[in-house]
């Protein structure tokens, strides 16, 4: 009879204690304060695939492609500056020139075997942080130029298979 007792005791000690530590969380949890999140947006173009047809190239050929960042989207704009940076990937298997140019065709990224390679043994080149202010509409132009140099038409660089991946990383700026 005396176990039945401080068994009952016990669960009772346990249930008001889950009782209170409840209260005190949903009080704390429960505040009337209104939070304000600002807007994210980056906006370039999305497709799923972008054509670049680098299988197909022989030497003497070259690929323009011509894509646009903005930090807004139809009606809607990111209430925060952000900060962006272009990113090519590739295994450089191709002797590939790929260069990156801005809206003034001005050189602003080369793509090369000076370029390090990172973990994946990929050659990831990536521009310099670029802002984009949160006050106006911002669209900024660039243009990925793929050369295949025709000193490269020999047996050998027939038949090889590369990939161009481009990236745009971006993220809130804190300053």
């Amino acid at each position: 009879m005396k176990k039945v007792i401080i068994i009952g005791i016990l669960v009772i000690g346990i249930l008001i204690g889950i009782g209170i530590t409840y209260s005190l969380y949903i009080s704390e949890a429960n505040t009337n304060t209104d939070i304000s999140l600002a807007a994210f947006v980056v906006n370039a173009e999305k497709k799923d695939l972008i054509n670049i047809p680098i299988s197909n190239m022989k030497p003497g050929d070259s690929f323009e492609y011509t894509f646009a960042i903005s930090n807004n989207s139809q009606a809607k704009r990111s209430d925060v500056n952000i900060d962006y940076s272009i990113v090519i990937k590739t295994m450089h298997l191709m002797p590939l020139d790929i260069e990156l140019y801005d809206a003034e065709d001005h050189l602003i990224l080369t793509c090369d075997e000076e370029t390090t390679r990172n973990n994946d043994n990929e050659l990831e080149c990536s521009t310099e942080d670029t802002t984009m202010p949160y006050i106006r509409n911002v669209e900024d132009d660039y243009t990925i130029k793929i050369s295949f140099p025709v000193e490269y038409n020999t047996m050998e660089y027939v038949s090889l298979v590369d990939y161009i991946n481009l990236e745009i990383r971006s993220n809130q700026k804190t300053e």
